[in-house]
């Protein structure tokens, strides 16, 4: 019988799985305790011994938080997951893994960026997730088959400030007509979608077992001025600043899966 752990449950990702696999009937538990405490990790293992899945997504993520309180987000970030991985190997425990990284540890590429591309953070927040990634590829542990889904960007209403769309959300909210409405970084260009798409396709990976990094997204962009358009739902007089960066998912790697390029061409 399938049972999942789950950690970062109360994060947006977290909670939408956690949705998906009570409709699907499939068991799971939830991590509720410190990622950064050993033996929190260890208590929960010990409980949940029939563990044969952990989808891992607890870290501290909000670039502006990772900047303040670096030390947190390292412990959180890479720490954490060592923890984790270390708990599973005392106790023996043979499980399919999936990592959440991120595509902030990508250098800006204004083409497609895959998998095999430049990995060059471009936010200290990008650097925790990388450095898990490299500790994960040293292959430090045993009877744990490790999947890496390097998650591009998504959107929900449970989230928060200070992501992008709750942020512009409220912006256009209380903007009035007349008045320019400015983007700092509203040329960027990222590859956006709906959460529930993000978590069906780790859904997906997960009921594969797939082993290895792949780009999670919809391989198309979208310049952040144009998303925020087309959630704003009233006319705004954009103005922008010039720079531009770009992070758009290759994800061909994925689409050699029959029933996932189906999925994200659908999108």
């Amino acid at each position: 019988m399938i049972k999942i752990g789950i950690t970062g449950c109360t994060g947006v990702l977290g909670n939408l799985l956690k949705k998906k696999l009570s409709r699907q009937n499939i068991k799971y538990s939830c991590f509720n305790g410190d990622i950064k405490k050993i033996r929190d990790i260890n208590l929960w293992i010990k409980k949940n011994n029939n563990l044969n899945k952990i989808i891992h997504f607890a870290a501290v993520v909000p670039v502006d938080k990772v900047e303040n309180n670096k030390k947190r987000a390292i412990r959180t970030n890479f720490t954490g997951t060592k923890n984790l991985i270390h708990c599973i190997n005392k106790n023996n425990l043979k499980v399919w893994f999936f990592f959440s990284s991120t595509s902030h540890v990508y250098k800006s590429k204004k083409t497609k960026i895959a998998e095999t591309d430049l990995t060059k953070p471009i936010s200290f927040y990008g650097k925790t997730k990388l450095l898990t990634e490299n500790f994960l590829n040293k292959k430090y542990y045993k009877n744990i088959k490790i999947c890496i889904g390097r998650i591009f960007s998504f959107y929900h209403d449970r989230q928060k400030k200070p992501f992008l769309y709750p942020v512009m959300k409220e912006r256009v909210k209380n903007h009035k007509i007349k008045e320019i409405f400015y983007i700092n970084g509203g040329e960027n260009v990222r590859d956006i979608t709906k959460a529930e798409n993000i978590v069906n396709i780790i859904y997906m990976i997960s009921k594969l077992n797939l082993t290895g990094t792949y780009n999670i997204g919809t391989g198309r962009g979208i310049k952040i001025k144009n998303f925020v358009k087309k959630i704003a739902r009233k006319k705004l007089k954009i103005k922008t600043s010039m720079q531009k960066n770009y992070l758009i998912a290759n994800v061909n790697k994925l689409k050699k899966i029959k029933i996932i390029k189906n999925y994200i061409n659908s999108l």
